[in-house]
């Protein structure tokens, strides 16, 4: 955990250096009303930063520098929680336009419906690009999960991900990637997350559609609960 914390040091540090900051938010909202009423609302804060960062006096030439928060809840009847889960992930990536680029990671989540109280990663990897669109990374990370109502269990874990990426000259984007996990100790004790998002530029320039499907996958899941959850979100993102 105290590596954990030097890690978020070290991103704070760098932020501090940081020149000019893309962001967006990503909101969604359903209502149901009859027999029972279910309110359900998602967010995503994004944020990213490219270029040259100094960092204890090194400069840190075409780098790349980016932040995710998730929240989805759902209630019903307003009272009764049905869904409720978080995410934040932090990204160093060094060199980030070059076809080799090592980079940092950490990040942290918790998932009431798979059961998850906590999961912290922390990792270190490195990017190849075989295109402008598609690229292909490894990594291996430490991680410290919680599931509810067990002790916490410290994980060592190889992370194999492949990721299509295209911006159109029209605004819109597509983005799709795929996360292999599995323990370094067992290999039959893995986690799978597939990403797909895709977003429709309006007329107005900070504004756009977004859809997203996320599909996750564990196998070994913790009692009573599936193995698998897919997420469906149709919303809009503002950029500023």
């Amino acid at each position: 955990m105290r590596l954990f914390s030097y890690t978020i040091v070290f991103f704070l540090l760098t932020v501090t250096y940081a020149s000019e900051w893309a962001n967006s938010a990503t909101l969604s909202f359903a209502n149901k009303v009859g027999n029972t009423n279910i309110n359900s609302f998602s967010g995503n804060l994004a944020s990213s930063d490219k270029g040259d960062f100094k960092l204890f006096g090194k400069l840190l030439t075409d780098s790349e520098f980016s932040f995710s928060a998730n929240h989805s809840q759902s209630t019903q009847n307003d009272t009764s929680l049905l869904e409720n889960n978080s995410a934040i992930i932090l990204i160093f990536d060094y060199h980030a336009n070059k076809i080799f680029s090592p980079f940092i990671f950490t990040g942290w989540e918790y998932d009431s419906l798979a059961g998850v109280d906590s999961r912290i990663n922390l990792g270190i990897g490195a990017k190849y690009r075989f295109n402008n669109y598609v690229s292909f990374s490894a990594a291996l990370l430490i991680e410290n999960q919680t599931y509810t109502g067990e002790t916490a269990e410290l994980l060592n874990r190889i992370s194999l991900r492949p990721k299509y990426k295209r911006s159109f000259a029209n605004g819109n984007d597509i983005i799709w990637m795929i996360f292999y996990q599995p323990s370094t100790l067992d290999y039959d004790n893995y986690l799978i997350k597939s990403e797909f998002s895709t977003s429709f530029q309006t007329s107005v320039k900070w504004l756009a559609f977004t859809c997203t499907g996320v599909y996750d996958y564990n196998s070994k899941p913790p009692a009573d609960v599936k193995h698998a959850d897919l997420d469906l979100t149709i919303g809009i993102t503002i950029s500023f």
